[in-house]
């Protein structure tokens, strides 16, 4: 899951659309990014996180054969079949049956822990938009259907660890949903949200 924050925010449009399965569109115009970045994007929302990441896992599983043959030239094994490993057993979690979960929970598992911490921390206002309790941020979250760049900018080169490159070497190979996953946070006082029904 990526989270971008912005400092400065002008407009945020809330659609609600209930002729498509509950499904909200989020519109949020002349975002700047924390790089100087401006956008129009547009978030679907209420769509449900746990399916995406049930495809995601089907689509990790189905294309782990391949993962190795195509990204060899990249990456060595050892790397590859540690970032797979890791992405396996973090989807695997997050998808395991309340017991499971109950029993990592127990253990004090990291991935739980931080997925308990996200449950915990916010009150949902909408769909797509929660508050922070601690923050008192509005939080916007969604899939990426469109966005328009107002003012680009270069994009610096990332120097990440090798595991994290081949991780997401593999998420964009096996096209993760996750990867349009957007979270944006506003400070409360700057949002303003109006609802249209269609």
């Amino acid at each position: 899951m990526t989270t971008t924050t912005t400092k400065s925010a002008t407009k945020v449009l809330v659609l609600t659309a209930k002729t498509i399965k509950g499904t909200s569109f989020i519109g949020i115009n002349d975002y700047a990014n924390s790089k100087g970045e401006v956008s129009n994007q547009t978030l679907l929302a209420g769509f449900s996180y746990e399916k995406a990441l049930e495809k995601d896992f089907e689509s990790l599983k189905e294309n782990g054969s391949n993962v190795l043959k195509d990204l060899i030239n990249e990456f060595s094994e050892t790397v590859i079949l540690k970032a797979y490993c890791e992405l396996f057993n973090s989807l695997e979690k997050r998808l395991s049956s309340p017991e499971v979960k109950e029993a990592l929970r127990l253990e004090n598992d990291a991935t739980i822990k931080r997925s308990d911490s996200q449950i915990d921390a916010f009150v949902h206002l909408a769909k797509g938009i929660k508050l922070c309790l601690q923050t008192n941020e509005i939080h916007i979250f969604g899939l990426v259907v469109r966005k328009k760049v107002l003012k680009a900018i270069e994009n610096k080169e990332v120097k990440s660890r090798e595991l994290t490159l081949c991780k997401n070497a593999i998420q964009k190979y096996c096209k993760f949903r996750q990867l349009k996953y957007r979270t944006f946070i506003f400070k409360k006082a700057e949002v303003k949200i109006k609802g249209i029904t269609i």
